[in-house]
């Protein structure tokens, strides 16, 4: 107790030695938590903006349909199910969906597209469909007999808002499936592929269109952007007929997009290092000069008969407590930045937001605020610090006092 007293009181000798390396390790832990914080979010960001328009975080579907993506593997719209499912707290938003494909025809020209049968007013609130409409009117009840095409299709197809579009395909049990439907508009996704090939079409058009009423090919769920994939999987399985339903999470869906971010999460691990790396170096840095200034003192404390594993031992907690001072304020100032920058995301303009935009990308920059961001980079610093903390430590027990008091 009475060497952690004698630590604290000597931090505070030499005001301007103990500013100058507590600001050091500020700003480490600042730029670690910001670098992470955005690197994140880009990450989450881009999972959310895929998944809401494919598979969500989590599917619900009928056993086999994955392995065999037919209409005939669809499931009877279950009340009680979605009921069940809300009632987890991480479950933010529920989409029904009827998933199929078929032939689109205009004039002279036809092609293969993907039909998505919606609730328009659910997807509204977590795509916010209705703002990607760059021409006509967004589909507004589940029973408007209306659709709305992506940009590239409605280009390949020559169609413009209010032409009448023709489907034909297969319906629930090899029925026949034919209508024809007034385009109300054209949308703009991020997804070039989407953009090429899907129509949104309200939930009960598509399922009287393949006589599939009340039938639906998957739920997708929507979650809080940060939560644990793996354990809500396991807790919404608990609440389904094993034997009837499958739950996929987006992971196991879309492996292609999360290898990718595995690989390209690489580059940043190995920024992340450079930057420990510089921060390492700057702590260093301020411990030789600290040892540097008070070596003349250091040799008189020996001389007088001060056992040098002690002193090792005070220099060492000095340089933890002016850490951990670091590390607590660098928290504090992690949480304002990263929390204005949630709040007000980086928005590109001009030529950069143009290639961005080409490449179906968003151009903008969001920043994650994950608890765990804050946690692992503080303790990552906190742990430099104090393996740096040994060198003062090892320099006293090199010392020669009459050449330090003589320096």
């Amino acid at each position: 107790m009475m060497l952690l007293k004698l630590a604290w009181l000597n931090i505070w000798r030499n005001k301007r030695r103990t500013f100058i390396t507590t600001t050091s390790v500020f700003f480490a832990v600042l730029l670690a938590v910001t670098t992470r914080s955005m690197t994140d979010g880009v990450y989450e960001n881009m999972i959310h903006n895929i998944v809401s328009f494919s598979s969500g975080y989590l599917q619900i579907h009928q056993n086999g349909y994955w392995d065999e993506q037919s209409i005939d593997n669809s499931f009877e719209v279950d009340d009680q199910l979605y009921q069940e499912l809300l009632k987890n707290p991480k479950v933010t938003h529920i989409m029904p969906r009827l998933e199929t494909f078929a032939l689109a025809s205009y004039s002279e020209k036809t092609k293969g597209v993907l039909i998505l049968g919606i609730d328009p007013t659910k997807e509204k609130e977590v795509n916010n469909l209705h703002e990607k409409i760059i021409e006509g009117q967004y589909i507004e009840t589940v029973n408007d007999n209306a659709v709305v095409l992506g940009e590239g299709l409605a280009s390949q197809l020559k169609l413009r808002v209010n032409d009448t579009l023709v489907l034909l395909g297969q319906g629930y049990h090899a029925s026949s499936a034919a209508a024809k439907f007034k385009v109300k508009g054209i949308i703009k996704l991020g997804s070039p592929d989407l953009n090429n090939r899907v129509i949104y079409m309200p939930i009960k058009r598509a399922q009287y269109m393949h006589g599939a009423e009340n039938r639906l090919t998957a739920i997708s769920i929507m979650l809080d952007k940060t939560t644990n994939l793996e354990k809500l999987k396991a807790s919404v399985q608990v609440v389904l007929d094993a034997e009837m339903y499958e739950v996929m999470t987006w992971k196991e869906m879309l492996p292609e997009m999360d290898q990718f971010i595995e690989a390209d999460s690489t580059g940043h691990y190995i920024i992340i290092g450079i930057l420990y790396f510089l921060i390492s170096f700057g702590l260093f840095g301020t411990l030789m000069m600290m040892i540097f200034e008070r070596k003349h003192e250091l040799g008189i404390l020996i001389a007088i008969g001060m056992k040098k594993h002690l002193l090792a031992l005070i220099l060492m907690l000095e340089s933890i407590m002016i850490a951990l001072i670091g590390c607590f304020a660098g928290i504090l100032g992690g949480m304002l930045v990263v929390n204005w920058f949630v709040k007000h995301p980086v928005h590109f303009t001009g030529e950069l937001k143009d290639i961005y935009e080409n490449y179906g990308i968003e151009s903008i920059i969001y920043f994650s605020s994950s608890e765990n961001i804050f946690i692992v980079q503080t303790l990552i610093v906190l742990l430099l610090s104090i393996l740096l903390a040994f060198y003062p430590g090892f320099v006293v027990m090199k010392l020669r006092p009459v050449e330090a008091i003589n320096s």
